[in-house]
Protein backbone atom coordinates (compact mmCIF):
# COMPACT_ATOMS: atom_id res chain seq x y z
CA UNK A 1 0.00 0.00 0.00
CA UNK A 2 2.80 2.31 0.61
CA UNK A 3 4.65 1.47 -2.36
CA UNK A 4 1.71 2.31 -4.48
CA UNK A 5 1.30 5.72 -2.40
CA UNK A 6 4.81 6.52 -3.64
CA UNK A 7 4.17 5.71 -7.00
CA UNK A 8 1.52 7.47 -6.79
CA UNK A 9 3.32 10.89 -5.23
CA UNK A 10 6.01 10.27 -7.66
CA UNK A 11 3.89 10.46 -10.44
CA UNK A 12 2.51 13.27 -9.54
CA UNK A 13 5.20 15.23 -8.56
CA UNK A 14 6.55 14.22 -12.06
CA UNK A 15 3.55 16.00 -13.40
CA UNK A 16 3.57 18.94 -11.40
CA UNK A 17 7.37 19.32 -12.40
CA UNK A 18 6.44 18.75 -16.10
CA UNK A 19 3.59 21.84 -16.06
CA UNK A 20 6.28 24.16 -14.50
CA UNK A 21 8.95 23.17 -16.55
CA UNK A 22 6.64 24.27 -20.07
CA UNK A 23 5.10 27.42 -17.91
CA UNK A 24 8.56 28.45 -17.18
CA UNK A 25 9.51 27.81 -21.18
CA UNK A 26 6.19 29.75 -22.28
CA UNK A 27 6.93 32.41 -19.99
CA UNK A 28 10.48 33.26 -20.28
CA UNK A 29 11.58 31.69 -23.80
CA UNK A 30 9.41 32.19 -26.54
CA UNK A 31 9.02 30.04 -29.46
CA UNK A 32 9.80 31.67 -32.66
CA UNK A 33 8.98 31.02 -36.59
CA UNK A 34 11.34 32.41 -39.50
CA UNK A 35 10.74 32.03 -43.26
CA UNK A 36 14.13 31.26 -44.81
CA UNK A 37 12.72 31.15 -48.39
CA UNK A 38 10.06 31.05 -50.09
CA UNK A 39 7.84 27.98 -48.76
CA UNK A 40 10.28 26.47 -45.88
CA UNK A 41 10.15 27.81 -42.26
CA UNK A 42 12.48 27.52 -39.54
CA UNK A 43 10.31 26.80 -36.11
CA UNK A 44 12.72 27.49 -33.13
CA UNK A 45 11.86 25.78 -29.78
CA UNK A 46 13.59 26.58 -26.79
CA UNK A 47 16.25 24.00 -25.41
CA UNK A 48 15.11 21.65 -27.89
CA UNK A 49 16.53 23.38 -31.67
CA UNK A 50 15.27 23.92 -34.90
CA UNK A 51 12.64 22.43 -36.73
CA UNK A 52 12.40 23.02 -40.32
CA UNK A 53 8.48 23.19 -42.08
CA UNK A 54 7.62 22.94 -45.26
CA UNK A 55 4.44 25.31 -46.59
CA UNK A 56 1.93 23.53 -47.75
CA UNK A 57 1.46 23.69 -52.20
CA UNK A 58 -1.80 21.94 -52.74
CA UNK A 59 -3.64 25.34 -53.13
CA UNK A 60 -3.93 26.64 -56.78
CA UNK A 61 -4.54 30.24 -55.79
CA UNK A 62 -3.22 32.88 -53.93
CA UNK A 63 -4.11 34.99 -50.89
CA UNK A 64 -4.72 38.07 -52.21
CA UNK A 65 -3.24 40.29 -48.71
CA UNK A 66 -0.02 38.36 -49.19
CA UNK A 67 0.16 39.73 -53.12
CA UNK A 68 -0.46 43.26 -51.50
CA UNK A 69 2.00 43.07 -49.14
CA UNK A 70 4.60 42.30 -52.08
CA UNK A 71 3.48 44.71 -54.06
CA UNK A 72 4.13 47.16 -51.30
CA UNK A 73 7.76 46.05 -50.79
CA UNK A 74 8.63 46.23 -54.20
CA UNK A 75 7.27 49.89 -54.29
CA UNK A 76 9.55 50.49 -51.14
CA UNK A 77 12.38 48.75 -53.13
CA UNK A 78 11.75 50.81 -56.03
CA UNK A 79 12.20 53.67 -54.82
CA UNK A 80 16.02 52.66 -53.69
CA UNK A 81 16.54 50.38 -57.38
CA UNK A 82 15.04 49.17 -59.86
CA UNK A 83 13.33 45.80 -59.33
CA UNK A 84 13.77 44.22 -62.35
CA UNK A 85 17.27 44.64 -62.41
CA UNK A 86 16.83 42.73 -58.95
CA UNK A 87 14.57 40.13 -60.58
CA UNK A 88 17.16 39.15 -62.95
CA UNK A 89 20.50 39.27 -60.87
CA UNK A 90 18.80 36.99 -58.45
CA UNK A 91 17.80 34.04 -60.99
CA UNK A 92 21.53 34.22 -62.16
CA UNK A 93 22.92 34.43 -58.92
CA UNK A 94 20.54 32.36 -56.84
CA UNK A 95 20.10 35.41 -55.18
CA UNK A 96 17.32 34.11 -52.02
CA UNK A 97 15.96 37.25 -50.21
CA UNK A 98 16.61 41.48 -50.04
CA UNK A 99 15.89 43.09 -47.16
CA UNK A 100 16.44 46.22 -45.30
CA UNK A 101 17.34 43.98 -41.71
CA UNK A 102 20.10 46.01 -40.39
CA UNK A 103 23.62 43.75 -39.29
CA UNK A 104 23.04 43.72 -35.24
CA UNK A 105 20.64 41.21 -33.38
CA UNK A 106 17.89 43.83 -32.98
CA UNK A 107 17.66 44.77 -36.21
CA UNK A 108 19.33 47.59 -36.15
CA UNK A 109 22.25 48.72 -38.65
CA UNK A 110 25.79 49.38 -36.73
CA UNK A 111 27.64 52.67 -37.57
CA UNK A 112 28.98 52.84 -40.89
CA UNK A 113 27.78 49.66 -42.17
CA UNK A 114 25.65 49.84 -45.93
CA UNK A 115 25.00 46.23 -47.01
CA UNK A 116 25.97 42.86 -46.40
CA UNK A 117 25.31 39.32 -47.47
CA UNK A 118 24.85 36.12 -45.92
CA UNK A 119 24.35 32.50 -46.89
CA UNK A 120 20.85 31.21 -47.06
CA UNK A 121 19.67 28.67 -44.67
CA UNK A 122 17.02 27.26 -47.59
CA UNK A 123 16.83 23.92 -48.97
CA UNK A 124 17.87 25.92 -52.58
CA UNK A 125 20.87 28.05 -50.62
CA UNK A 126 21.64 30.60 -52.52
CA UNK A 127 22.15 34.13 -50.30
CA UNK A 128 20.40 36.49 -48.98
CA UNK A 129 21.23 40.74 -49.65
CA UNK A 130 20.70 43.35 -47.20
CA UNK A 131 21.01 46.81 -47.89
CA UNK A 132 20.74 49.68 -45.00
CA UNK A 133 17.71 52.31 -45.97
CA UNK A 134 19.08 55.06 -43.95
CA UNK A 135 21.81 56.35 -45.86
CA UNK A 136 22.67 59.75 -46.98
CA UNK A 137 23.10 59.09 -50.69
CA UNK A 138 25.37 62.22 -51.06
CA UNK A 139 27.78 61.48 -48.40
CA UNK A 140 28.42 57.98 -49.08
CA UNK A 141 28.85 58.52 -53.01
CA UNK A 142 31.11 61.46 -51.86
CA UNK A 143 33.45 58.84 -50.02
CA UNK A 144 32.72 55.77 -52.20
CA UNK A 145 34.14 57.61 -54.89
CA UNK A 146 37.66 58.59 -53.22
CA UNK A 147 38.12 54.78 -53.54
CA UNK A 148 36.50 53.43 -56.85
CA UNK A 149 37.46 53.76 -60.27
CA UNK A 150 34.19 55.55 -61.58
CA UNK A 151 31.98 58.00 -60.27
CA UNK A 152 28.77 56.40 -58.22
CA UNK A 153 25.68 59.15 -58.14
CA UNK A 154 23.92 59.30 -55.71
CA UNK A 155 20.77 57.77 -57.49
CA UNK A 156 23.16 55.18 -58.61
CA UNK A 157 24.13 54.21 -55.19
CA UNK A 158 21.54 51.37 -53.76
CA UNK A 159 22.26 49.67 -57.25
CA UNK A 160 26.50 49.44 -56.88
CA UNK A 161 25.56 48.02 -53.20
CA UNK A 162 23.33 45.61 -54.41
CA UNK A 163 26.03 44.83 -57.06
CA UNK A 164 28.73 44.76 -54.72
CA UNK A 165 26.88 41.91 -52.22
CA UNK A 166 26.04 40.41 -55.44
CA UNK A 167 29.84 39.82 -56.35
CA UNK A 168 30.45 38.20 -52.99
CA UNK A 169 28.38 35.31 -54.58
CA UNK A 170 30.72 32.01 -56.33
CA UNK A 171 29.12 32.48 -59.26
CA UNK A 172 30.15 36.06 -59.59
CA UNK A 173 33.80 34.48 -58.93
CA UNK A 174 34.71 35.41 -55.60
CA UNK A 175 36.47 32.48 -54.28
CA UNK A 176 37.47 34.18 -51.27
CA UNK A 177 34.38 35.01 -49.76
CA UNK A 178 33.38 31.23 -48.44
CA UNK A 179 37.07 30.54 -47.64
CA UNK A 180 37.21 34.07 -45.70
CA UNK A 181 33.63 32.75 -44.13
CA UNK A 182 34.95 29.74 -42.90
CA UNK A 183 38.32 31.14 -41.96
CA UNK A 184 36.07 33.40 -39.67
CA UNK A 185 33.87 30.80 -38.31
CA UNK A 186 36.80 28.64 -37.37
CA UNK A 187 39.20 31.50 -35.94
CA UNK A 188 37.04 31.34 -32.55
CA UNK A 189 37.35 34.05 -30.18
CA UNK A 190 41.14 34.30 -30.08
CA UNK A 191 43.06 34.34 -33.00
CA UNK A 192 46.83 33.70 -33.61
CA UNK A 193 48.70 37.01 -35.49
CA UNK A 194 49.06 34.87 -38.68
CA UNK A 195 45.22 33.83 -38.39
CA UNK A 196 44.45 37.20 -38.26
CA UNK A 197 46.55 38.51 -41.30
CA UNK A 198 45.25 35.75 -43.06
CA UNK A 199 41.73 37.04 -42.28
CA UNK A 200 42.86 40.52 -43.14
CA UNK A 201 44.20 39.74 -46.49
CA UNK A 202 41.45 37.66 -47.58
CA UNK A 203 38.87 40.46 -46.50
CA UNK A 204 40.92 42.43 -48.87
CA UNK A 205 40.44 40.45 -51.65
CA UNK A 206 36.70 39.55 -51.04
CA UNK A 207 36.19 43.63 -50.89
CA UNK A 208 38.55 44.27 -53.68
CA UNK A 209 36.45 41.83 -55.84
CA UNK A 210 32.77 42.73 -54.97
CA UNK A 211 33.93 46.27 -56.05
CA UNK A 212 35.36 45.31 -59.11
CA UNK A 213 32.04 43.23 -59.97
CA UNK A 214 29.50 45.98 -59.04
CA UNK A 215 32.34 48.60 -60.73
CA UNK A 216 32.07 46.47 -64.12
CA UNK A 217 28.62 45.08 -63.71
CA UNK A 218 27.25 49.38 -63.08
CA UNK A 219 28.88 50.44 -66.21
CA UNK A 220 27.26 47.77 -68.34
CA UNK A 221 23.62 48.95 -66.89
CA UNK A 222 24.64 52.50 -67.91
CA UNK A 223 25.10 51.47 -71.39
CA UNK A 224 22.04 49.21 -71.50
CA UNK A 225 20.09 51.98 -69.73
CA UNK A 226 18.79 50.24 -67.32
CA UNK A 227 19.54 52.25 -64.06
CA UNK A 228 16.80 54.51 -63.24
CA UNK A 229 16.69 57.24 -61.34
CA UNK A 230 15.07 56.49 -57.70
CA UNK A 231 14.67 59.14 -55.11
CA UNK A 232 15.32 58.07 -51.09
Amino acid sequence: MFQEISYILIGLLGFIAGVASVFFIAKNKVMRIKKIDCDTYLLKIPFFGDIELKEDKRYEGVFTQDIINVLERIKFFQRMLNFNTVLNYAKEYNLNYIGIEGDMENGMWSEGRLAYSTLSKGQNGGYNIFLNPNLDSQSVCKRLNEQLSVKIKPDELYTFLFLHEVGHTKKAGNRCYLTALINHSLAGGRRSVRRRKLLKSLHYEVEKYADEFAVNEILNLRQKGMIETCSV
